[in-house]
């Protein structure tokens, strides 16, 4: 598949890199502010919450060894979400969206980052985040 069906814009935006969190998940995404990060285990994926009013997205960063293992977190991700046949490869990119009556959710990988992004409150919430989303 092409790398323009990528949404969001995705392929035009700065490659993430680096490991400070403050930096790969910021403080502020728009409108929405992060809570505080508890810091991670050694090789386990760094969960955040974003929070705009009433309106939440759950994010996990997954910092890979590399591009494959990336890509694998996000083939896990489409399994545990029943939507592992809306996986979009571009090059360097891939990603899946999909709603349920759970909330919206996006996926993506830059190189050997994962990024994941749940709004329980629906695709405005999480249609609004990643828009505003760095990477």
């Amino acid at each position: 598949m092409s790398v323009h069906e990528v949404p969001y814009g995705i392929p035009d935006r700065p490659m993430p890199e680096g490991t400070d969190l403050d930096r790969l998940l910021p403080a502020r995404v728009g409108a929405f502010v992060r809570e505080p990060i508890q810091p991670p285990g050694k090789g386990m994926p760094i969960y955040a919450d974003y929070r705009r009013g009433p309106a939440t997205i759950f994010v996990e960063l997954g910092i890979c060894d590399d591009t494959q293992d990336a890509q694998g977190a996000l083939a896990t991700a489409g399994a545990e979400t029943g939507a592992a046949d809306r996986i979009v490869v571009g090059k360097g990119i891939s990603c899946l969206r999909t709603v349920s009556g759970e909330g919206a959710f996006f996926a993506w990988t830059r190189g050997r980052y994962y990024f994941s992004s749940h709004a329980k409150g629906g695709e405005k919430d999480l249609d609004e985040f990643i828009q505003s989303f760095p990477y």
